[in-house]
């Protein structure tokens, strides 16, 4: 009987445990479900509300002036160059003593380059005349796209509440074929929508009279794309044709006569890309004369603007742009830095530690490696920011970069590696270093032939948590990275280490407390989450898989 109820008793404490742990395990599932679920209904609609924006963006005309803007960004590039001459010119005449014969020729020759920059901007700005128009014109259009759409909405929301026409009696097909709203009807359809308690319907409406007085005149918001598509053909080509021909004219009545041998030598350099954008032009000029206003941008569009765009541009009087790729390669060499570091370091020490140190080292050692966890991540940057940044500046030309980044970086993840490490070289058999001995095996070899491959899975895992604990790391990179959102430019050599990045976990933290909710900004930073636990769950999977094949070796 007793035997019977001690049974019983070990039983159900046995299923309480079970009850417990297991409803944990369910409670963990549940949680990282909800996580994923919230992240990706939070930033899948991304993606829709990004191709309406294109197709915005090419519908209001801002895709025609955008390629206007492209061309004279490559005007200005070459003006660029003709002044970084005329400074080292100038820079030249200023060194010539005053009483060398020589600064008479050099004044005349600076002058000369001089004249030569000032007809060329003069020409270049023909075109900036025209991208200005081009603009206003878009912008126009892209206001009355917007309230045409709205428009739309708030018909529906009519029609949904069975509200009385009164002041808002337009149909659909009227706002289909308006060309124009003036600021006096909409100031009485926004008073509509108000009387009925709709107040958000009628602050959408308000939001297009913030600049304007209805009292005074009526501002009219009008559809300008027949005209941006006019000015093609009577405006852009004319203008194209000769401004090309004013400066080719210039090039060729310029003789190089220049002071420094230097400048020959640029200046050769600005008539090769001289040729190279007359070349261009008609690329241009053929990208204006395919575009149709009336084409809707593809889905895929969306999608490449997002994982292949370079460009994270937000606020913009133009366009927002939302691409994820300088964020990506911004945290891809922050952690490429920071692995360089702290695996050579986190290794070395978990193999020195577990292998060689003897226990008094050990006792000291190993609590220090490991408190360095303990230390708060914002800490640690304000330790970039004031030390580390100043002694990268002695040979770098920014205090906060991505080399300031990834060594700190590293040295937070240093105790990860090491603590994995060490306990997968401590987790080896110790037959297999008895056996290694009796073989006549010194502890070196040993440790290099037999400890380490034994030990080797999990040191992969141990480096690619690791990355996993970098590349999620937030505050020294938002602190420490420079926040510059550029592609870094990996044609540089080993300068490319010392530029100023942004990052994916720094963009949310820098961001996501300022956007609008639901907006699509707050959808893009979300799906910029995305991309990070995917990331995340691709390094997981990947060590997951290393370590099971070199099991299976083993």
């Amino acid at each position: 009987m007793f035997s019977f109820k001690e049974n019983f008793n070990s039983r159900r404490k046995e299923s309480w445990i079970k009850a417990f742990f297991g409803s944990s395990a369910v409670t963990s599932i549940v949680i990282l479900v909800l996580i994923i679920a919230f992240l990706f209904k939070e930033g899948i609609g991304f993606f829709g509300e990004n191709k309406n924006e294109l197709d915005l963006f090419r519908k209001s005309g801002m895709e025609f002036s955008a390629v206007i803007t492209n061309q004279h960004d490559a005007q200005t590039l070459i003006y660029r160059y003709l002044e970084n001459i005329l400074a080292k010119e100038s820079k030249h005449l200023e060194e010539i003593p005053e009483d060398s014969g020589q600064i008479n020729l050099a004044k005349n020759r600076k002058d000369k380059l001089l004249k030569f920059l000032r007809n060329f901007q003069r020409i270049k700005e023909v075109l900036l005349e025209y991208e200005k128009e081009i603009v206003e014109m878009a912008m126009e259009t892209k206001q009355f796209i917007q309230i045409q759409s709205i428009i739309k909405e708030l018909r529906l929301t009519r029609a949904k509440l069975k509200l009385p026409e009164e002041d808002f009696s337009i149909t659909m097909d009227e706002i289909d074929e308006r060309k124009s709203f003036d600021s006096r009807e909409i100031e009485r359809w926004s008073n509509y929508f108000l009387r009925h308690g709709l107040v958000n319907q009628a602050k959408s409406l308000n939001a297009f009279l913030i600049n304007y007085d209805t009292s005074l005149k009526p501002a009219f918001y009008n559809d300008r794309t027949e005209a941006i598509v006019k000015s093609y053909k009577i405006v852009y080509q004319p203008l194209i044709e000769a401004q090309n021909n004013d400066f080719t004219d210039i090039f060729r009545a310029f003789t190089t006569d220049f002071s420094l041998n230097e400048s020959e030598q640029e200046f050769e350099k600005v008539k090769i890309a001289f040729t190279e954008y007359l070349q261009s032009t008609k690329l241009f000029s053929q990208k204006l004369d395919e575009w149709n206003p009336h084409r809707p941008y593809p889905l895929k569009a969306a999608f490449s603007s997002f994982f292949l765009g370079r460009d994270w541009i937000t606020n913009s009087a133009r366009q927002d742009w939302y691409g994820v790729l300088p964020l990506f390669s911004g945290s891809l060499l922050i952690s490429l830095i920071a692995l360089v570091l702290a695996v050579p370091l986190g290794l070395g020490s978990a193999i020195y530690i577990s292998q060689v140190a003897g226990s008094r080292e050990q006792a000291i050692v190993k609590p220090m490696i490991e408190f360095i966890t303990s230390i708060p991540s914002i800490l640690i940057g304000f330790f970039g920011i004031s030390m580390l940044g100043g002694w990268i500046n002695l040979f770098a030309d920014e205090r906060l970069n991505s080399l300031t980044a990834g060594c700190l970086l590293a040295l937070m993840t240093v105790p990860t590696i090491f603590t994995l490490a060490e306990d997968s070289l401590n987790n080896v058999s110790i037959r297999l270093r008895e056996a290694s001995y009796a073989l006549g095996a010194s502890k070196l070899q040993t440790c290099i032939r037999v400890v380490i491959p034994s030990a080797l899975s999990g040191m992969i895992s141990a480096v690619l948590l690791g990355f996993g604990r970098v590349i999620g790391e937030t505050m020294v990179v938002l602190l420490c990275a420079g926040n510059r959102i550029a592609i870094p430019d990996f044609t540089q050599g080993f300068s490319v280490f010392a530029e100023p990045v942004h990052t994916m976990t720094g963009i949310i933290a820098q961001e996501m407390g300022e956007v609008e909710f639901e907006s699509i900004h707050y959808r893009a930073l979300f799906m910029v989450g995305i991309v990070l636990f995917l990331i995340a769950l691709a390094v997981n999977f990947l060590a997951q898989t290393i370590t099971h094949k070199i099991r299976n070796k083993s």
